[in-house]
């Protein structure tokens, strides 16, 4: 588990638990096995695990089928497959402005929702992102 506000001018990728918002420049990739407890801002968003938290993307946010995020979405584009989870507000167009993320407010812990944990035939291995967990 890590604790804290991370900001990147390079792609992440998280596979694991991590409570603070993620900034990114370029990509975020949020893994099966990942659980953020923050918000999540960059460029192109892929969401397979869960996020508590807000997720703001300048381009091309994709929710995969077990994706499960709770808070506002902000987006140019978005793809949402079949089976995911969305709970919040959520404003999508190219002409949306996208906010920026405010990390004066405390980041949300990934154990204040609870949640029945998908299984699926197998982890995908891809070689995205700079920085992962």
């Amino acid at each position: 588990m890590i604790s804290g506000n991370m900001k990147s001018e390079h792609s992440i990728r998280v596979d694991g638990h991590v409570t603070g918002d993620l900034i990114s420049v370029e990509r975020i990739i949020i893994g099966a096995h990942g659980e953020i407890g923050g918000n999540l801002s960059g460029a192109d968003i892929t969401i397979e695990g869960y996020v508590n938290g807000d997720v703001l993307s300048n381009g091309h946010l994709h929710i995969a089928q077990a994706g499960r995020v709770y808070g506002k979405i902000f987006a140019k584009q978005i793809s949402v497959e079949n089976g995911a989870e969305m709970n919040g507000k959520v404003t999508v167009g190219k002409e949306v402005e996208i906010p920026e993320v405010n990390t004066s407010s405390p980041s949300r812990s990934t154990k204040d929702v609870t949640f029945a944990k998908k299984t699926g035939s197998g982890d995908q291995k891809d070689n995205y992102g700079t920085v992962a967990w």
